[in-house]
């Protein structure tokens, strides 16, 4: 249930970014990896979505993310503040309070390997509906 949770927490991070963005399905961020608009997204091509991501969670660009750069957020206890100090705290795999761009970008992909089902490294549509599916059922 962990890795499961992360999934959702890293999912969401995009939202959280941008307070007035509407909020995300489940799913979204793996949609808008399709760089190449293929109808897969490959390992690599999250890898790119992430960075962009971290692009826009590292508001004073010193290549690390912290709650000191979501002021309002990190005081809050809404859904999004929740979703952020989840995201750090889950992300920061050496666990000194910030995360960096490796950390976020390279980290795990649980998500991704769950919804890989033939293991060949891109999700294809019915993998990312199956995908999708499975996290709106857990709302």
């Amino acid at each position: 249930m962990k890795i499961l949770t992360l999934s959702i927490i890293c999912l969401a991070a995009m939202g959280v970014s941008n307070a007035n963005a509407a909020p995300r399905t489940p799913g979204a961020a793996l949609d808008k990896a399709d760089a190449n608009h293929d109808g897969y997204v490959t390992r690599d091509e999250l890898k790119v979505s992430r960075g962009a991501q971290f692009e826009r969670l590292d508001r004073n660009h010193d290549g690390v993310v912290t709650l000191s750069e979501f002021p309002r957020l990190a005081k809050s206890n809404r859904p999004k503040a929740r979703t952020l100090k989840t995201l750090i705290t889950h992300a920061d795999r050496d666990g000194d309070g910030q995360v960096t761009r490796a950390e976020f970008v390279d980290g795990q992909a649980p998500l991704f390997d769950r919804a890989d089902r033939d293991h060949d490294e891109r999700l294809s549509r019915d993998e990312l509906t199956a995908v999708r599916e499975q996290l709106k059922s857990l709302k």
